[in-house]
């Protein structure tokens, strides 16, 4: 269950907007990249950058979609009865 994890609050602190939107923009990006849709990516980095995204993130993003998870993350939703993948 922690393979797709991107963003741990550890401490169970309020969580900033920001870091909301950053975090959802990376999920973004890297379902971008799991399904090889990257004509998007530049726009979704550029979008987590400004909500304060470091390259160490989207550089761990990239590498988690290269160990090859694919199959069974983009195969987990039915898109013929509009299901969205889960993230977990």
């Amino acid at each position: 269950m922690k393979r797709n994890t991107i963003f741990k609050n550890e401490q169970n602190k309020p969580i900033a907007r920001d870091e909301v939107l950053k975090v959802t923009t990376l999920l973004y990006f890297k379902e971008a990249l799991l399904r090889e849709r990257y004509e998007d990516c530049a726009e979704l980095i550029r979008i987590a950058k400004g909500f304060g995204a470091e390259q160490s993130e989207i550089s761990g993003v990239i590498a988690e979609s290269n160990r090859g998870m694919k199959g069974s993350w983009i195969n987990e939703a039915d898109q013929k009865i509009g299901s969205h993948p889960r993230f977990y």
